[in-house]
């Protein structure tokens, strides 16, 4: 492979290359803005963000979903301040003007004795996605009318992993009351590409979890998600499929022996609890299939471009999705939610949230361990010679083809940098295109 041409450190720091991201790859990319159980009636409503622009996520009265610019149309203000709740109308708080759950302008104060008879009310709706997609209760949006359809971004390689490991409880995913919100100082591409694709941080960021499991007190920090088994390998995916965006896997697990463990942790919480495990194992068995190589799980993902994945490996470890919100080029809201599959008893449940909260999360043995590294990075990101210095991202350049070539997408050494290089070759031909 030639010499990788890493970009300059000002794309993580330049303020009209933020703007740029912003109009060109938030503006067309399919983005995650909900999950149906977090608005499950008529009315229900969260608020999220697409890119920086606040949305009002909603189900409106048919039950299909909606997602709205959170703006009034008469002088921008926001019409829905609460994270989530359930209304019947959102109405702006500075001169009255009330929008309907399909967004329409539903009342203005004085309409009849202030405005002509002609004022424009059905062209003053709020303003909607383009596109709005569900996918196994992820609700989806883009901002786009054209381009590729959420199963087109998402590609086949990509989709066969999620439904394989990710969406596969015959009842589907649920999420947990609340999130975890965070500030990170440093740009969004540095955790979306971290989650993606690298493996090669683990030993030294987490040298302290790796010296207790060493010792052996991986029991006293549940370490649910050590699938090692007697015959495992762990690799990494790269899931560009025909469009060529680049969404990545990391940990993938195969081999055999791994079940042994969970059914001995499943074995202290209940019965049922054994049962379960039993059933997710047997599920998985049947969705791989004929693969040629028994692939149990993977840990840790990307969905390009915010959009991270962790704790998909171990049966006893909550799923958790992790939204890198961009706040300006140097700093990023992390919004994190866990969800627990919906079959599971309760007491399953009741520990995957606790190893999730013990690991990756705001406060877990994990996450602190990588925003330290980030806070260091972005110190030192763009001062008079440091910032002249680009990243290196060559690990990993050795040969191209798939090492296991029945699996979807291209499977690499588990430590590798190929991922965070097609990251890189994708963001740059996106905004290649708005220069032109």
């Amino acid at each position: 492979m030639k010499h990788f041409s890493a970009p300059g450190t000002e794309i993580y720091w330049d303020q009209a290359i933020y703007e740029r991201e912003m109009a060109t790859i938030y503006g067309s990319a399919w983005l995650f803005v909900g999950h149906d159980t977090m608005i499950p009636n008529a009315g229900d409503f969260i608020t999220n963000y697409m890119g920086n622009d606040p949305v009002i996520v909603v189900r409106d009265r048919s039950n299909a979903p909606r997602v709205y610019l959170n703006r009034c149309r008469h002088r921008g203000n926001k019409v829905c301040l609460h994270d989530s709740g359930s209304t019947k109308s959102f109405r702006c708080s500075y001169h009255g003007w009330t929008y309907g759950l399909g967004g329409e302008l539903a009342a203005v104060p004085l309409l009849d004795k202030a405005y002509d008879a002609d004022f424009p009310r059905d062209e003053l709706g709020l303003v909607s996605a383009a596109r709005v997609t569900t996918y196994h209760g992820m609700i989806f949006a883009t901002w786009s009318a054209d381009g590729p359809s959420l199963d087109d971004y998402l590609g086949e390689d990509l989709r066969w992993y999620l439904e394989t490991f990710v969406f596969d409880d015959p009842e589907g995913l649920e999420v947990l009351p609340g999130r975890h919100r965070y500030v990170v100082p440093g740009n969004w591409k540095m955790l979306s590409e971290n989650f993606g694709g690298d493996m090669y941080h683990f030993a030294s960021t987490h040298a302290s979890i790796v010296m207790l499991g060493r010792a052996g007190q991986a029991d006293r920090i549940q370490a649910n998600n050590d699938l090692r088994g007697a015959d495992t390998t762990f690799y990494s995916v790269e899931c560009k499929g025909d469009r060529n965006i680049p969404h990545g896997l990391v940990q993938l697990t195969c081999g055999t022996g791994t079940n042994t463990a969970e059914l001995s942790q499943a074995a202290t919480i209940s019965p049922d609890a054994v049962a379960w495990v039993r059933a997710r194992h047997e599920r998985r068995r049947r969705l791989l299939g004929d693969r040629p190589s028994e692939a149990v799980a993977f840990h840790t993902g990307t969905i390009w471009p915010n959009l991270s994945m962790n704790g998909f490996g171990a049966a006893f470890y909550a799923r958790t999705f992790l939204q890198w919100q961009p706040r300006g080029p140097e700093e990023t809201d992390a919004w994190q939610w866990a969800f627990v599959e919906k079959s599971a008893p309760p007491e399953v449940k009741e520990r995957m949230a606790f190893v999730l909260t013990q690991r990756q999360s705001a406060a877990g043995l994990v996450a602190p361990d990588d925003m330290d590294n980030f806070q260091r990075m972005h110190d030192v990101l763009h001062t008079a010679r440091a910032g002249k210095l680009a990243f290196n991202y060559d690990l990993g350049a050795k040969g191209e083809a798939s090492l296991i070539p029945g699996l979807p997408g291209t499977v690499m050494e588990a430590v590798s940098e190929r991922y965070h290089r097609s990251f890189y070759e994708y963001w740059d031909s996106v905004m290649d295109e708005s220069r032109r």
